[in-house]
């Protein structure tokens, strides 16, 4: 390849779904052990029969809790929703920072999503191991216009199946692969659709300028007037206004020991978030892989990935979701979605467990729940 190829194939190169194996130094695996981790994990084993989004929706609006320091500077702390596609199993998790938030959490799963089980997970892994002779891929999501654009959710123009059925139907893999979706999301401070601090770029800007039509042309500017569409985008973003709303990250990270497989499922998973798209604002989720065209530099930035979710770290990047936004990419589903191998809870408070679900439930008693392990490929678990 000539030196002018070189430069050409370097310049026109894109982000890409490229598996890359990691360094883990002496150490033969990843391993992030819930002693080491700060937070409490929470294992949560869903009844069937809920409402599934609409009380996603009720549980964060629950826990809408915004601090401030003395200047007026948002504090507050950070959780995550996460779904691992773990041997061979879809499981639901929520990593809450503290242990009060944890305790909050599970009281406020446990009443909106009636028979369902909550426990902690006090020993064992608070991350899926990953091996060293793995092959790992990942993909930030972000929004392809500004926050006060929302993306499609249930109170707008409605979803006529739950995303969940086709996102965890892409998560299944080969049963020593593992595939993670995690929504890292902090409360925003009620002050978020009022712009800078001269209270320019606020959603009333927004909406007064989409009525007031487009201007087009560069040679001979003139100014189109507002459609129908505009008009409904306008109205649209004046509702965000007053909305509750969380500062958000979602990121997907799939792990294989075959490396097509890796990349098939992060890409897939991280494409079927496209079903947010919402047709009136044009608001939507684009999928931006964590990728370099240098392996040694593309390992460095997937470590550093694999870092931030096991810390469940949250990193600006001007993401912001109203809470029926958020409940639609972080929910507890119910039985409208189909895909199998869900860690469903198969009983009822106070029903007698099947003899060979018996390794699975504990007692419906929050005080009695002993499971605490989390299952991991090659490790001994619940």
């Amino acid at each position: 390849m000539t030196r002018f190829n070189q430069i050409k194939t370097i310049i026109g190169s894109s982000p890409q779904y490229e598996a890359t194996q990691l360094d883990f130094g002496e150490h033969d695996s990843f391993v992030q052990r819930q002693a080491d981790t700060p937070g409490t994990l929470l294992r949560i084993r869903p009844y069937k029969e809920n409402n599934g989004i609409a009380d996603g929706a009720g549980v964060l609006q629950s826990v809408h809790d915004v601090t401030t320091n003395f200047r007026g500077k948002n504090t507050s702390d950070h959780h995550s929703f996460e779904v691992w596609f773990d041997e061979g199993k879809i499981k639901f998790y929520m990593h809450a920072a503290t242990e009060a938030a944890a305790d909050k959490f599970r009281r406020r799963v446990g009443n909106n999503y009636a028979n369902s089980e909550v426990f902690p997970v006090e020993e064992g892994y608070a991350f899926p191991v990953i091996d060293s002779d793995e092959y790992v891929a990942g993909a930030w999501l972000e929004m392809e216009k500004i926050p006060y654009y929302p993306i499609r959710h249930h109170n707008s123009e409605g979803f006529e199946t739950d995303p969940y059925g086709e996102i965890t139907s892409e998560m299944l893999s080969l049963d020593e692969s593992t595939v993670i979706t995690q929504v890292v999301f902090r409360p925003a401070k009620q002050s978020w659709t009022d712009g800078d601090r001269f209270k320019h770029n606020s959603v009333d800007e927004l909406a007064h300028a989409l009525r007031q039509g487009t201007s087009v042309g560069w040679l001979n500017p003139r100014t189109r007037p507002p459609t129908e569409k505009d008009k409904q985008a306008a109205k649209t973003i004046e509702q965000q206004r007053g909305q509750q709303a969380f500062h958000v990250n979602i990121r997907v990270l799939a792990i294989s020991s075959e490396q097509a497989e890796a990349e098939a499922r992060a890409r897939g998973v991280a494409g079927m978030f496209r079903k947010y798209y919402n047709a009136i604002t044009e608001q939507g989720l684009d999928d931006n892989p964590v990728w370099h065209r240098r392996e040694r530099k593309r390992a460095t930035q997937l470590r550093q990935f694999v870092e931030r979710m096991c810390d469940r770290e949250w990193i600006d990047r001007h993401m912001i979701m109203t809470v029926d936004e958020l409940a639609g990419v972080a929910h507890i589903p119910n039985a409208e979605i189909e895909t199998p191998n869900i860690d469903w809870r198969y009983t009822r408070r106070g029903d007698r467990a099947p003899a060979d679900l018996g390794q699975y439930e504990q007692s419906t008693d929050s005080s009695a729940s002993t499971e605490h392990n989390v299952t991991n490929r090659g490790h001994d678990g619940v």
